[in-house]
């Protein structure tokens, strides 16, 4: 079983990473799927984008979630129904999941340089830390709004204005973060790891 790190962070909150190495066939026989889930499976064009989706299914599975349970909302966030908040991610050959008594969100990618790229579009007042800002710093500030988007779960949230995160903690692998829109003004705890493939961080609502 390819697990990469099963946390458990708390009584209420878990999270899953995952790498995948198996074929689409292995990843299929070991999940039952639900009449909507192989729908969605069906529309799947690539096999990449098939065994990211199977991929969390197996951590479903690990989570004794029932894939019958999950179903997706307009904006494509996963809705699930024991008063529990899911949040999902994949890149490349990589999946993760968390699932939480809280509001929460995750996101991993492969190292890349697009966040660097287009830091200027996402970033604000964290281009002016003195921290270098490297592919896989730029990366982590991404993940961290990225995972902050899903938790906040509202359209229209402008990365560079409604969300800040302090100095990354890299030998905590922590900092802090906010989502802040006039008067709503939401605090997460804040974790990420970087990995010489892959970013990740994940965020639980205060």
């Amino acid at each position: 079983m390819p697990i990469i790190d099963d946390l458990n962070l708390s009584p209420n909150t878990r999270v899953v990473i995952w790498e995948i190495n198996e074929s689409l066939q292995d990843l299929e026989s070991k999940v039952v799927l639900s009449e909507y889930s192989l729908k969605l499976l069906n529309q799947k064009k690539s096999e990449i984008q098939k065994k990211q989706f199977l991929a969390i299914r197996n951590i479903f599975k690990l989570l004794s979630i029932e894939d019958k349970e999950v179903k997706y909302d307009k904006a494509g966030k996963p809705v699930f129904s024991q008063n529990k908040t899911l949040s999902i991610s994949h890149s490349g050959n990589y999946a993760a999941v968390i699932i939480s008594s809280h509001s929460v969100g995750i996101d991993i990618e492969k190292i890349n340089s697009k966040a660097m790229k287009i830091k200027h579009k996402f970033l604000d007042i964290e281009l002016n830390y003195p921290q270098e800002l490297n592919n896989q710093i730029s990366l982590v500030y991404w993940n961290i709004k990225e995972s902050i988007y899903k938790a906040v779960g509202v359209t229209g949230i402008d990365f560079k204005k409604n969300i800040l995160a302090l100095p990354l903690d890299i030998n905590a692998s922590k900092c802090k973060s906010w989502y802040v829109n006039n008067d709503d003004i939401y605090s997460f705890e804040t974790y990420f790891r970087i990995s010489k493939n892959y970013t990740l961080a994940f965020v639980i609502k205060n």
